[in-house]
C-alpha cells in the first residue's frame, strides 16, 4: 500500500474510534450531567438508574479515547506534539476531569447514603461530567478554527485565546448538549427495560429538551463556523454538507421517535445524529489535521512505520470488537436486572 493509502486508512480508523468515544463515552458523560441535575423526591432513584446503566461499561468506553490518543501519537507524531503544546491547558483540564470523574464514581459507591462523603463525591462526579465534554468540544473547534498556528515546526497559540474563541464556545456547549441528549435517550430505554414508568417519563422529557437544545446549538454552530473558521466552512460547503443533513435528519427522527415512545429507534437515530457531526467535522477539515498549517501527509510517520501500525489496528480490532460486543451483550442485552429502587 502507498503512503497516502495508509495515512487515509489509519485516519479513518482513528476517526471511527473518536466517533465511538463521542457516542458511548458521551452518553456516560451525559449520565453524569443528569446525575448532577437530579432533584426532588426521586433524585436517588434517578442516580440509581444512572449508576446501573453506566457502571458495567463506563471504563470500557475509555478504550476508544486511548485508541485515538495512541493512534495519533504513533501515526502522526508531529500533529500529536503540536496539539499537546497548543492545547496544553484544555487537555490538562479534560484529563483531570476524566480522572476525578472515575474516582468519584467509584468512591461515592462506598459511602453511606446522605453522608458528607457521598455528597462530596457526587458533586465531583457531576462537575467533572459537565466540564470535561465542554473543554473537549472547545479543543476540537480550536483545531479547526485556525487559532493554532504551526510555522517552521514552532507552535504559535495563545494559552487561553487558542481555545476560547466564538466557535469553541458554541462547540463546547454543543458537545455537552449532545452528551445530555444521548444519555437521556439511552436512560429512557433503560427505564422502560426495568419497568420504571415515572423515570421513563422524566428522562423522556429531558431527552426532548436536550435534543432541541442540541439542534439549536448545531444551527448556531454553522453560523460560528462561517464567521470564525473559513477553511472549515469551505470544506463543509463542498464536502461535509451531506453529513450535516444526515445529522439533522437523525436528530429529527430521534425526537419524533421519543415523542411516539419508539425508544429503540430513538436510540439508534440519536447515535447516528451525533456520529454524523463528528464525521462531518473530519470530512470538512480534510486534509488538515491542524488548520491551516498541518496536513495529514505533512504530519505522518514514515511509511515503514505506518504499515505495522495499520496491521496492528486490524489485529487489535479483531480482538477488541468481539470482546466489547460480549461485554455489552452480557450487561446490556439482558432485561432481567434488579430494580435500582430496591
Amino acid at each position: 500500500m502507498s503512503a497516502n493509502t495508509l495515512e487515509v486508512m489509519i485516519l479513518v480508523s482513528i476517526g471511527a474510534g473518536l466517533t465511538l468515544y463521542v457516542v458511548f463515552g458521551g452518553a456516560d458523560f451525559g449520565g453524569g450531567v443528569w446525575d448532577a441535575l437530579a432533584r426532588g423526591e426521586s433524585h436517588e432513584r434517578e442516580r440509581g438508574l444512572i449508576a446501573e446503566a453506566i457502571g458495567p461499561v463506563w471504563e470500557a468506553n475509555h478504550v476508544w479515547l486511548i485508541f485515538v490518543v495512541t493512534g495519533l501519537f504513533a501515526a502522526f507524531p508531529e500533529a500529536f506534539a503540536d496539539l499537546s503544546v497548543g492545547l496544553y491547558v484544555p487537555f490538562s483540564i479534560a484529563l483531570a476531569g476524566i480522572v476525578l470523574r472515575g474516582a468519584a464514581f467509584a468512591f461515592r459507591a462506598h459511602g453511606d447514603p446522605g453522608t458528607g462523603w457521598q455528597r462530596t463525591w457526587t458533586r465531583v462526579f457531576g462537575v467533572a461530567s459537565i466540564v470535561t465534554p465542554v473543554v473537549l468540544g472547545m479543543s476540537g473547534a480550536a483545531i479547526a478554527s485556525g487559532r493554532i498556528r504551526v510555522v517552521d515546526g514552532v507552535v504559535d497559540a495563545g494559552l487561553m485565546s487558542a481555545w476560547t474563541g466564538p466557535l469553541s464556545m458554541v462547540a463546547g456547549l454543543l458537545v455537552l448538549a449532545m452528551c445530555a441528549f444521548l444519555a437521556a435517550t439511552f436512560l429512557t430505554v433503560e427505564a422502560v427495560a426495568r419497568n420504571l414508568p415515572d423515570l421513563e417519563h422524566r428522562f423522556r422529557r429531558r431527552a426532548l429538551a436536550a435534543g432541541i437544545a442540541a439542534g439549536a446549538l448545531a444551527a448556531v454552530g454553522l453560523l460560528a463556523i462561517r464567521a470564525d473558521a473559513p477553511v472549515l466552512w469551505k470544506g463543509m460547503s463542498d464536502k461535509g454538507w451531506p453529513l450535516a443533513v444526515l445529522s439533522a435528519a437523525g436528530g429529527v427522527v430521534s425526537l419524533l421517535a421519543i415523542e411516539r415512545r419508539r425508544y429503540p429507534l430513538a436510540r439508534v437515530a440519536a447515535a447516528l445524529a451525533v456520529a454524523s457531526v463528528v464525521a462531518g467535522w473530519g470530512v470538512a477539515q480534510w486534509p488538515y489535521l491542524i488548520v491551516p498549517d498541518v496536513t495529514a501527509h505533512d504530519a505522518a510517520a514514515p511509511v515503514h512505520s505506518l504499515r505495522p501500525i495499520a496491521y496492528g489496528f486490524v489485529a487489535g480490532a479483531a480482538l477488541l470488537l468481539p470482546s466489547l460486543l460480549v461485554l455489552f451483550r452480557v450487561f446490556k442485552a439482558s432485561r432481567n436486572m434488579p430494580n435500582p429502587t430496591g
